[in-house]
């Protein structure tokens, strides 16, 4: 003979273990997209750093040189390090403007993979008295 169970205590039906199987693979899909996005978002972050880092280096650099001799640069390609490269994934470019005639203005752009812009660096150098470029 069997025994009838009570209906509280007859366990899940099918329909409802549907639904949380659907629940399951919406969330678990949803934590998927999320992880996807954080990598690309962490991959232009690191990109952006790097645009950074490789801006101010040669900013540094300019203000190494005689400032009498600073001049405009085309487009060049390099590597994550700043190391010239033939197909490099930054682009670097130097915009010098005369301010006054022994003050200069120095645009550093530098362009950068996934880049929605490039990072801009803009600096000043001065020239001093005007004595160490009148040879």
């Amino acid at each position: 003979m069997r025994r009838r169970i009570p209906r509280t205590r007859r366990g899940f039906s099918l329909v409802s273990m549907m639904v949380a199987m659907i629940l399951l693979t919406v969330g678990l899909l949803s934590l998927a997209g999320a992880n996807a996005q954080t990598v690309t978002l962490q991959t232009v972050a690191q990109n952006r750093t790097n645009a950074i880092a490789i801006a101010r280096s040669y900013a540094e650099q300019l203000r190494t040189r005689d400032p009498w001799r600073v001049q405009s640069e085309p487009v060049t390609r390099l590597s994550a390090d700043g190391v010239p490269q033939v197909n490099g994934p930054y682009r670097r470019s130097v915009v010098v403007r005369d301010v006054r005639r022994n003050l200069l203005q120095l645009d550093i752009v530098v362009d950068y993979p996934r880049s929605a812009q490039p990072v801009r660096l803009t600096t000043a150098l001065f020239r001093g008295n005007g004595l160490s470029g009148a040879l």
